[in-house]
């Protein structure tokens, strides 16, 4: 019985050079490499597909993960700009703070100079206020006697009456 196969240019000049080697013909090394393809130990072959196989199953467990984590960093990378966003919103506000608390100082400051001067002014005021009473309790010590008597003191002594009200 006849098979017919077509094969490359290349393959049938090595089978020409293979068979010139041997000193045999292309037939029976196309015979020779069919009975011993049929007839091989299959279970080297068997386990090499089996490693194979194991390799792509390795391989795509492998490529799944490799995905999964660049899919994770860039989540994280995601996560690290929020959070550096964050942080340079923390910052401004907290450069704020610092303007406000500066600005707040320096008012204080300043409304420190105006208690400190209106204390002193006070005190001036209490000095002179003071210094004015002393002089009504002078005057008063000294105009007392000058003064109309009382309403009995008029009646007792008559001499006063020109006093008399009205």
């Amino acid at each position: 019985m006849r098979i017919y196969a077509e094969v490359e240019d290349q393959v049938n000049k090595e089978l020409d050079l293979l068979a010139i080697e041997k000193g045999s013909n292309k037939k029976q090394l196309i015979l020779e490499a069919i009975d011993l393809y049929l007839h091989q130990d299959r279970s080297e072959l068997d386990q090499t597909i089996k490693d194979r196989d194991q390799a792509r199953s390795d391989a795509d467990q492998r490529w799944r993960e490799l995905t999964q984590a660049r899919s994770e960093l860039n989540q994280i990378k995601r996560d690290l700009e929020t959070a550096r966003s964050r942080e340079d919103q923390l910052r401004s506000e907290v450069n704020e703070a610092r303007s406000s608390q500066d600005q707040a100082s320096a008012e204080a400051a300043i409304l420190r100079h105006e208690v400190d001067s209106l204390k002193d002014a006070m005190s001036m005021k209490n000095d002179e206020i003071s210094f004015l009473r002393a002089m009504i309790h002078q005057l008063t010590e000294k105009i007392t006697p000058a003064l109309p008597p009382s309403e009995e003191e008029i009646r007792a002594k008559h001499w006063w009456q020109f006093w008399r009200r009205g």
